[in-house]
This record gives C-alpha cells, structure tokens and sequence, in this order.
C-alpha cells in the first residue's frame, strides 16, 4: 500500500498520562489531615500535667456546667493566672499548672486550661463557660468567659497536693482530684478538675 503513512507522535510523548486533578487533591487533602491528626495527638500528650492529676473528679462530673448555675449572656474576659491581687488576696496553681485559683475576702475563683471534654455551649454565651468556676456568699457559679484561660504563669505560688489555702471563710485545698474550694461557713463549694465542675 503505496502513499499511506503510519500517524506521526510528537516527540517527547509517550502512552501515559498523568493523574487527573481531582485524584491529585485528594491525595494532598489526605496527607493535610494526616499531618493534622498527627500534630494534635502530639499537642494533646504535651500537656505535662501527670495522668492522675485532675481527671478523677468521678464519673459524675463529666457535665462540666455546673446544674442550676446561670451562666451571664455576655462573656467577660477569663481570669489572668498571674493578675495583681489586692494584698488581702491569694493566687495558687495546681502543681501542674492547669488550674489556678484565686482567693477574696468576697469569694474564690478558680480557672483551668484544659478540660478532658468540650463543655456543652450555654444557651446565650457567646464565649465558653466550664473553665471558671466562682464562689461567694451567693453559691457557685459558671460564668461565661470570653476564651479559655490560660496555664498558671510561672510566678504564681503551686499548692502542694493535701495542703490548703484561706482567705476569711473560703478555702482551697489542692488534691490529685483537682481542686476543691468551700465556703467554711456554709459548706457550699466546688471541685474543679480535667473532668469538669461538681458541687459540692
């Protein structure tokens, strides 16, 4: 067969061709949330603060509002671990640091950094509610902050665990548990842990 030519390939080409775009974006959308279930499993065991300590508060206090508390529609900044205090005032931390307290003739307030679960959203905050817990002659409430607090800064005294700390009649004692802070007068109080609020 004369005057027939085979079709002519451009030079440089072959047979193959490359992954379609769609399978490219999932691959790198795949790696992507690799590296991020990575880098948060790593952020999550950096926590530093010893497994027992502030996880056992009991089973029962893994809501971490506290029932009948009425968290404040507007959210008010959370506490500072290391504010300055009037001189009648006591700051302490946990001794992992993930919870700080601070003590007024008026009341205790405490603050953690990092709970075991997300607390359910308050209905009207428009910030978190869970991490403060407050106590005065009024009872325990949980306020609604405008973002989570932050570790104890380094300055702020630890408090062993079994020993306690009293400004007039509210008392903090820090315990493998969490913390636990009272109203000596009316035994009202509050334990605060990884685990959450539980009244007391």
């Amino acid at each position: 067969m004369t005057g027939t030519t085979p079709p002519s390939r451009t030079p440089g080409t072959s047979g193959r061709r490359g992954l379609p775009p769609a399978i490219i974006a999932f691959i790198v959308l795949d790696v992507l949330l690799v590296i991020a279930a990575i880098a948060l499993g790593i952020a999550m065991s950096s926590d530093g603060s010893p497994a027992s300590e502030e996880t056992s508060a009991s089973s029962s206090a893994s809501s971490s509002t506290t029932p009948g508390a009425e968290p404040s529609d507007k959210a008010t900044p959370a506490p500072s671990p290391s504010a300055s205090l009037s001189a009648d005032a006591k700051q302490v931390a946990s001794p992992s640091g993930n919870i700080t307290c601070t003590l007024t003739p008026e009341g205790a307030e405490c603050a953690i950094a990092t709970l075991a679960a997300e607390p359910v959203a308050a209905d009207g905050c428009e910030g978190v509610t869970g991490y403060v817990v407050s106590l005065s002659t009024s009872g325990v409430s949980t306020p609604c902050v405008s973002d989570k607090p932050a570790k104890a800064a380094a300055e702020v005294p630890v408090l062993a665990y079994g020993d306690a700390v009293a400004v007039n009649n509210f008392e903090c004692e820090s315990t493998e548990a969490g913390m636990t802070c009272s109203n000596t007068n009316t035994g009202q109080g509050f334990t605060l842990a990884r685990a959450g609020v539980t009244r007391l």
